[in-house]
């Protein structure tokens, strides 16, 4: 029996890797996001994403409200609502997405910010300098196209044909240059003003997904950390176990022996 106890505990000390502490990451920092304002000469169209985590689930509607009210009265400058997105089904998430100048970038997230904390921000921009630089090629080669035609309309020895092909065309260049002339602007607006993401997270649904998301990164590693403890653990009683098995044998046979003639004796005197 004690034999038997001795060998289960060598077998455990074998197979059962010690536990490692895990640090436990810190609470997310409070982080300014501030809008970005394109170089003279440059022409790059900021975007910024922002996560807010609120502290309840039922703010989340009110902030969105307030976050849409400022907008709509420009308290902190020119700003434009493009698209605005609410869970009705208990209030648990919620996006809205503006166009503002740079300068209400900041003001803005942090009155999205309160009863809550920022959890991330994304700021990436967009390079509009060849859209610009063909846009401007473009509008340069209809308005010599129109002069050209303008030109050949004041003529006197145009017939009534000629007239009207050329009324055409130059409503045609018209209604192109309207066109480029839109696009141009929306490359402007673009680029002097930033688009800005607000989505905002209860704390249930944050928790969830901050779960799932830590567990699947740590999946492989947690795998891959815990093989390599288990082999060099087994690695480090590999030897003891070469030489204490043999030396187990020994010792049972030895005490076999040893109570052998005690038993013989025994059974004699009966």
């Amino acid at each position: 029996m004690r034999l038997r106890w001795l060998v289960l505990l060598v077998v455990a000390l074998a197979v059962l890797p010690a536990c490692k502490k895990k640090a436990v990451p810190a609470p997310p920092q409070e982080t300014a996001v501030s809008g970005e304002q394109a170089k003279a000469g440059a022409f790059l169209a900021y975007e910024h994403a922002v996560r807010v985590g609120l502290d309840r689930r039922d703010a989340i509607p009110a902030q969105i409200a307030a976050v849409r009210d400022a907008c709509a009265s420009e308290r902190f400058g020119a700003c434009s609502l493009l698209s605005l997105e609410q869970d009705s089904g208990g209030y648990t998430a919620g996006k809205i997405v503006v166009r503002i100048v740079p300068a209400g970038v900041e003001p803005l997230v942090q009155l999205a910010a309160q009863g809550g904390a920022i959890r991330s921000r994304k700021t990436s921009a967009e390079d509009l300098a060849q859209a610009v630089a063909d846009n401007v090629k473009q509008r340069e080669l209809l308005t010599r196209q129109r002069t050209k035609f303008e030109e050949l309309q004041v003529r006197k020895d145009l017939t009534v044909a000629d007239s009207l092909a050329l009324a055409r065309e130059l409503a045609g260049l018209e209604v192109q240059l309207d066109a480029v002339e839109q696009e141009s602007a929306q490359q402007r607006r673009r680029i002097e003003t930033n688009r800005l993401t607000i989505d905002f997270v209860a704390p249930s649904v944050e928790a969830d997904r901050s779960r799932i998301v830590g567990a699947l990164r740590n999946l492989w590693d947690s795998f891959s950390e815990g093989v390599a403890d288990a082999i060099e653990y087994v690695g480090y009683l590999l030897p003891f176990l070469l030489l204490g098995f043999p030396l187990l044998l020994l010792v049972r046979w030895l005490w076999r022996r040893a109570t052998r003639p005690r038993d013989a004796r025994s059974s004699a005197g009966r």
